[in-house]
């Protein structure tokens, strides 16, 4: 179902939950405030935000943030309370997308939507996903202790070479495979393995420089037994400090660490036993000691990455699919063809969508020219406005040439029309004047033309979908 309902300031209505939140979220009925869920006698807690990540990834990192901390310390999830934040005006589209991908992970691991809060608010920018994650804790977290073992299972630097590949424009879907969880959850039954840390901020490096810090332990590892992502080497910097969510460190007692191993295998997850607690402080990767947590560039990537506007998508989709029209380049005029769609309560030109170039007839058929942008089109985005003043449904425009077998054509199709005065005493376009002017509205209007003006007939509907198919039967005509 195509969604174009902008979200108001604040949380959200309770229709637009029950119709774009709710279905897509493993919950139970919403209650008034919060909710009460039954807690053991040990509960995990972890809680993290997602931010700067493509649109359809934001639900599943929000998700997997928080559950795979409360996993890493030996706790099941079992509740999750989640909050949407979006920015004012956000598509109704682009909240659905959030909360189906959050809802599919939390159903694909038994996990409960408890809690939270929807809303769009001013200041933000992009949207900003948080969850808190509560757990059963299945058994306490070992300590290291000199001569255990140190791995890193997983892949490292994937997250980062996927990031550069979007951040240039690449479509990517390995986002979905960057969650340590299927890991975490193969280890936990595992009595050698003492400790698990995902790998987030700061990459292999920061994660081990972490679980030294905390434990007050000296931890040894060397780099060359590590298992790289694909594309890894491709990208500049320290491979152990990009980005790697999906790779997890654990300390192991040295007498398990073949069968840490053979889980690893049995799973289908690299497994590298890459170092060793020692009697000491400090972390030492290939002998050289590491005394911070360094960012590097790849890091300052998210939240450049800004969600794609499904308007302008669906907009782009649909003009392609006029091109395929047969015969519709007969219907096309000299100067081409253009055809906007507006945003729900849009008061300027920049609040509609065109194509920055035209649709073109060539001896090939049409030709599509330009890319779909806001503002792209002053005189068709003139009549939508003028247009949604008498009716707000009406949001879409599209000019073809004028012809009798035009206006036949559209007759018909059983659809109104009107021939406007071929001068006007107002500058700009004769339809949007027209159209203040007069009562009503119609489907069409016919502008004669006038010295080195082309005849040009402008067709209005609810969408560029209903226009596409108004132009397909005028083709057959034609």
């Amino acid at each position: 179902m195509e969604m174009t309902c902008e979200l108001g300031l604040g949380k959200v209505t309770k229709e637009v939950f029950r119709r774009s939140v709710q279905p897509y979220m493993p919950m139970d009925e919403v209650e008034l405030d919060g909710a009460t869920i039954e807690l053991t006698d040990h509960t995990v807690i972890a809680h993290s935000p997602s931010i700067g990540v493509p649109l359809e990834a934001l639900g599943f990192f929000a998700f997997h943030y928080a559950a795979s901390n409360v996993a890493c310390r030996f706790g099941k999830p079992t509740n999750i309370v989640a909050g949407i934040y979006l920015p004012l005006r956000t598509p109704e589209e682009h909240l659905r997308v959030i909360a189906e991908s959050l809802g599919d992970e939390a159903r694909r691991y038994g996990v409960q939507v408890c809690a939270g809060q929807t809303a769009t608010y001013y200041g933000l920018e992009i949207p900003l996903v948080t969850a808190t994650c509560f757990g059963e804790a299945l058994r306490p977290i070992g300590e290291p202790e000199p001569g255990d073992a140190v791995a890193v299972i997983g892949e490292v630097g994937g997250e980062g070479a996927w990031l550069r590949e979007v951040s240039e424009g690449a479509e990517s879907e390995a986002w979905r495979r960057f969650t340590p969880m299927p890991s975490i959850l193969a280890l936990q039954s595992c009595p050698y393995v003492k400790l698990m840390h995902d790998v987030s901020e700061g990459g292999v490096k920061g994660g081990l420089y972490e679980v030294q810090g905390v434990n007050t332990v000296k931890v040894i590892v060397d780099s060359k037994s590590l298992n790289y992502g694909k594309n890894v080497e491709k990208s500049e910097g320290d491979p152990l400090r990009a980005p790697s969510y999906g790779a997890l460190i654990a300390v192991i007692d040295s007498v398990g660490v073949n069968e840490v191993r053979r889980i690893c295998e049995e799973h289908g997850i690299p497994f590298a036993a890459a170092g060793r607690v020692e009697e000491g402080r400090g972390l030492f990767v290939d002998g050289v000691e590491v005394t911070e947590q360094k960012r590097v560039e790849l890091d300052e990537l998210y939240g450049s990455l800004k969600p794609k506007d499904t308007l302008l998508s669906f907009l782009r989709s649909t003009l392609e699919s006029l091109t395929n029209i047969p015969g519709v380049e007969r219907l096309l005029p000299q100067i081409g063809t253009n055809l906007v769609y507006a945003n729900m309560d849009a008061e300027t030109c920049m609040d509609v969508a065109g194509l920055s170039g035209r649709v073109v007839a060539t001896s090939g058929g049409a030709l599509l020219c330009g890319e779909t942008a806001y503002g792209a089109s002053r005189y068709l985005a003139s009549v939508v406005l003028e247009a949604v003043k008498k009716d707000a449904g009406v949001r879409s425009a599209v000019n073809i040439r004028a012809g009798d077998d035009v206006t036949s054509g559209l007759k018909k199709l059983g659809l109104s029309l009107v021939t406007i005065p071929s001068k006007l005493e107002e500058e700009g376009c004769p339809v949007t004047h027209y159209i203040r002017h007069h009562s009503g509205l119609f489907d069409a209007y016919v502008h004669p033309g006038d010295f080195g003006v082309e005849p040009t007939t402008t067709i209005l509907g609810e969408s560029p979908q209903e226009l596409v198919t108004i132009l397909t039967e005028l083709a057959s005509f034609a």
